[in-house]
């Protein structure tokens, strides 16, 4: 997964964009989705031999100027740019998840502060390594040692969640946005669901990427046998690398708020 990682971005990319998007024609004879290499080359002010060994792995530390020319082209975000950098120019010091298990019990005690809220710290493969009392009632991954992507591809989230699509595309790009390519516990996860679950594969080969840090979703509560949708927040931890506290919460004076709190 992680052999040829800005290679597989760039091709992926380059395969989202459509020739009117940047300007120019499509003609009948198209044969590949997107734009092809010598296009993105030329608009990008370098090569096609080399973007060609860009893609092909064979170069792999392309100039500054050259990535902002890339992502210019390939119409980036701020975030989709970031993770192209991160990528082309990994840091010296690589910063695993850390593994459930591997928190002190400060940080539950922690989670357990927030009042009617719900709230779990998870890594950046998504594990869920601490979580307070609220929201172990509320959502199906609530112990220590699950994975989000176990849940949300379970029959029960199939068949609760109105909007699982949303779930598992913002789930899958924010995964690749915070996890370290060569970390061997995305290996693992990666490798497992690419095999299993055809919709995770699909969407991962999309190779999308997005920063989330606010946001409102619908989940099916067993406790209450009814969905309750919530505002949530997240959170980077302080001092711990790849460690995000997610807390969820209803706005106030709703039956949303009373349904939080009844399961206090």
């Amino acid at each position: 997964m992680a052999i040829n990682e800005l290679g597989n971005y760039l091709r992926a990319r380059r395969h989202a964009v459509r020739p009117e998007d940047v300007g120019l024609p499509r003609d009948d004879g198209r044969r590949v989705d997107g734009l092809r290499r010598e296009e993105v080359a030329s608009l990008a002010g370098i090569s096609a031999e080399y973007y060609l060994r860009l893609e092909q792995g064979r170069d792999t530390h392309p100039s500054d100027q050259v990535l902002r020319g890339l992502a210019r082209t390939l119409g980036l975000d701020d975030a989709a740019t970031a993770y192209l950098h991160r990528i082309a120019d990994p840091p010296p010091v690589r910063s695993f998840a850390p593994l459930p298990g591997s928190l002190d019990d400060e940080v539950f005690t922690f989670l357990d502060g927030f009042e009617d809220t719900a709230a779990y710290v998870i890594n950046a493969c998504q594990d869920v390594l601490a979580v307070n009392e609220r929201a172990s009632r509320v959502f199906t991954f609530g112990t220590v040692g699950s994975n989000m992507f176990d849940t949300l591809f379970s029959e029960a989230a199939r068949s609760n969640l109105p909007d699982w699509d949303d779930h598992v595309a913002l789930g899958i790009s924010a995964l690749r946005e915070r996890s370290d390519p060569d970390d061997p516990r995305l290996h693992e996860l990666v490798g497992r669901l690419l095999v299993t679950e055809p919709e995770f594969a699909r969407l991962w080969d999309r190779h999308d990427v997005t920063v989330q840090a606010s946001g409102v979703g619908t989940t099916w509560v067993a406790a209450l046998g009814a969905l309750l949708t919530l505002r949530w927040q997240s959170l980077q931890v302080p001092g711990e690398a790849g460690l995000t506290l997610v807390a969820h919460y209803a706005d106030p004076g709703t039956p949303a708020e009373e349904a939080l709190r009844s399961l206090g």
